[in-house]
């Protein structure tokens, strides 16, 4: 093992004691976690597994051979022909569970599979919850992210329909799934949990190639085992094994040597899957006298396609547009009107179901494409609030330029595989509960780490950035004493970078509209062109009746309107753009506004707005407002318009407020909601030139505002607590004011 030049190794991060009261975290969670599902009733299977299931439980207890029947008992599923009293039995429907029942009679000596198959699923439940708080602890570097997992319970409970479990979802049941689910998918889930969560460790640790080799060959050994609990389950771990590779491997061959890894990882456990049914099948054969080559296929392919396109059917009630019924009888009996002498789940049943189901794709492509976006987004609404979380808490994660970013990206990135995996049954078939075997894993894996992170990030600040942040809103605070009432009717703060082409015509246009009781406070904030000469210029000639006020700030639109309402002595402020983008048009809608209106929005999003707008600002424009929705609960339609705000208030917002870009103004709508003030979207009228075909919108502006919006989101209860000077009775403006010169 590698070791730093002091001899200690470079894989320890913390004194042994905080190690060990991390596995203590870790033992308090999965002790709990068993006790939870140790206590549940015995969850039966669907009746027709559930025969195969102690038919293949009692011929074990008797023969000692795995995945065998007596002749005529099990499900009438598979039923076959044999010479002896014995018969193979679960042909391929996901046999782990079946062997696990059976191995664990060897345990329980009990008469029914149950309380063996409870056992096995309290401790695959329990067993990755020891080490993982050691796992999040160690991507974070910081041992109280580790600790935050104890609080992974009622987190569960919370974001995943009652459950406090993790990685499963053993023992739920709703509307539509009626049956709780049972040992067979939540020992899936259970092992990719198990899986997932031992990636995400070896994640953090640096490996000698030796080990690194032995513990890729255990994955793949976990990898073979979920496939035989579920089919596919595994194949999302071989493939995330190419990220251990990746981190072990020098830059120039990174990418070779994951691709490598992932590709070898997948063949293997391909071939150690077909290696343990090969010698089940063997031991099978003797003692029933069949040949295993001749089973019909129970699990089948084309059969739960074909029967997925009668969704909406299974989930809402209503039948599905092509006429298909969620029940294998439906299946069955369209089959044998095609071919009466087929046998059930044979190869050619299959086949028939194959045309079918490719039949109606052909005919129908544009609905069975529109029921599998209904079916993913379906999943999407199910997860919603696990997936809100994980984004909350892995981009405030993401947003630290720390040495955690990189096993970080690689936890992430394990889950993938797994995730795009899971998606298949719930998307193709029927989007059930227990078809979310992978997804729940991988995504209670993600809700973990997003724990440890938002834990980690709001706690991580250190001293002296405290001590700054104060420095900071103490250089911006207003004066204790109180001010003699301003005479200034209304303040027009115009932020400029490199505005030199247009602040003349936007001064000249403002200086005819405005009062002697008015003021125009100008803002330059970076221009690398000759804006501020310019306006030097402009206000040595001034003669216009509003006064004139420059002010520089550092580079950024916040900052800009930062300094631009904090040098504002108006009662009322209206921040606006360089260029004008309204005309007056926002400026006479906001003077008919009430006088008890604190914050009003010159905005797009109006119904009566005059916008014209290309399908893409369009879709920028509702995904943005899908944004504000979803993180930070904002009810208004545009915060990203023209801002007309009580003038108080406005300055006491500026001396708080945390952004220094174009979130600034949504963090100003945001704090008025925070408090309950009203606020009020008037209608604009947009001016000629200020709408074009093309955007300037990149992907990194999507980034920066899912950042800005998952950020305020975090911050935005501590505007509801501000104790913000508003006064009682503001001086309004007169009917005299509203006049427009």
């Amino acid at each position: 093992m590698s070791r730093t030049p002091d001899g200690t190794s470079i894989n320890r991060l913390w004194p042994r004691s905080t190690s060990i009261f991390l596995i203590l975290v870790g033992v308090v969670l999965s002790v709990v976690s068993f006790i939870v599902v140790i206590n549940m009733p015995a969850l039966g299977w669907h009746s027709a597994r559930d025969h195969e299931l102690r038919a293949t439980y009692d011929a074990f207890r008797e023969t000692g051979t795995l995945l065998i029947k007596a002749v005529n008992s099990g499900s009438n599923y598979t039923q076959v022909a044999s010479p002896g009293p014995w018969v193979s039995a679960a042909w391929d429907d996901d046999p782990g569970a079946y062997i696990v029942a059976s191995l664990m009679s060897l345990v329980t000596h009990s008469g029914s599979p149950y309380p063996g198959l409870g056992i096995a699923e309290a401790l695959l439940v329990a067993l990755p919850l020891l080490w993982l708080p050691t796992a999040v602890a160690r991507i974070f570097k910081r041992a109280r992210a580790g600790y935050a997992v104890v609080l992974l319970p009622p987190l569960m409970w919370l974001l995943n329909n009652g459950t406090i479990l993790a990685g499963t979802e053993y023992g739920l049941s709703d509307s539509v799934s009626t049956t709780r689910v049972y040992a067979l998918y939540g020992i899936a889930a259970s092992i990719a949990f198990v899986s997932l969560s031992l990636l995400v460790l070896f994640c953090t640790f640096r490996l000698r190639t030796s080990l690194l080799i032995a513990v890729s060959f255990g994955f793949v050994v976990l990898a073979t085992i979920g496939n035989l609990s579920r089919s596919l389950s595994g194949m999302g771990i071989a493939a995330a094994v190419g990220v251990l590779w990746w981190l072990h491997t020098r830059k120039k061959w990174r990418w070779v040597a994951g691709i490598v890894a992932a590709l070898t990882a997948i063949a293997l456990t391909i071939g150690l899957q077909s290696a343990t049914m090969t010698g089940l099948n063997a031991a099978r054969a003797q003692a029933t006298g069949q040949s295993m080559d001749n089973l019909p296929n129970a699990h089948g392919t084309w059969h739960p396609l074909y029967l997925g396109l009668s969704y909406p059917q299974p989930i809402t009630g209503q039948p599905s547009p092509l006429g298909i019924v969620w029940s294998d009888q439906f299946g069955w009996d369209k089959a044998k009107a095609i071919d009466p002498d087929v046998v059930i789940a044979s190869e050619k049943y299959d086949l028939i179901l194959k045309d079918l189901y490719l039949d109606e794709v052909k005919a129908h492509p544009l609905t069975v494409a529109k029921l599998y976006l209904q079916k993913f987004l379906y999943v999407v609404k199910h997860f919603g609030a696990m997936l809100v979380f994980i984004l909350v808490g892995l981009v405030l994660a993401l947003m630290r330029r720390a040495p955690q970013r990189r096993p970080l990206g690689a936890a992430i990135t394990v889950t993938i595989p797994t995730i795009l995996i899971g998606l298949i049954p719930p998307v193709l078939v029927m989007p059930l509960l227990y078809y979310y075997s992978e997804l729940t894993a991988a995504l209670s894996v993600l809700v973990a780490i997003a724990l440890g992170g938002l834990v980690w990030s709001l706690t991580s600040m250190p001293s002296h950035v405290r001590a700054s942040e104060r420095n900071r809103l103490s250089s911006r605070a207003l004066p204790t004493a109180p001010l003699p009432e301003s005479t200034v009717r209304l303040s027009v703060v115009v932020p400029t970078r490199n505005g030199s082409g247009v602040l003349g015509a936007t001064l000249a246009t403002l200086g005819e509209q405005l009062t002697a009781e008015d003021e125009i406070i100008v803002v330059e904030n970076g221009s690398t062109d000759g804006t501020w000469d310019l306006l030097q210029q402009e206000q040595a000639a001034w003669s216009g009746a509003p006064s004139l006020v420059l002010r520089q700030s550092p580079p950024g639109l916040g900052e800009a309107l930062r300094t631009g309402a904090l040098a504002s002595r108006g009662r009322r402020v209206l921040l606006t753009a360089d260029d004008l983008p309204f005309g007056m048009s926002d400026y006479e809608q906001f003077l008919r506004l009430p006088d008890d209106v604190m914050v009003a929005i010159g905005s797009k999003a109006h119904p009566e707005s005059q916008v014209r707008r290309s399908w893409r600002r369009s879709v920028q424009s509702k995904i943005f407002r899908f944004l504000r929705e979803a993180l930070l609960q904002s009810r208004v339609g545009d915060s990203q318009g023209t801002i007309w705000a009580d003038g108080e208030w406005c300055r006491s917002l500026a001396v708080v407020s945390r952004e220094s870009g174009l979130m600034w103004t949504t963090e100003l709508v945001l704090a008025a909601e925070q408090q309950g003030l009203r606020v009020v979207e008037v209608p604009v009228v947009l001016a000629e030139g200020h709408e074009s075909g093309s955007s300037r919108f990149r992907f990194g502006d999507a980034w920066r505002s899912v950042v800005g919006f998952t950020r305020l989101a975090v911050y935005k209860d501590d505007y509801s607590d501000e104790n913000w000077v508003v006064p009682l009775a503001p001086r309004t403006l007169t009917t005299a004011d509203r006049s427009i010169p």
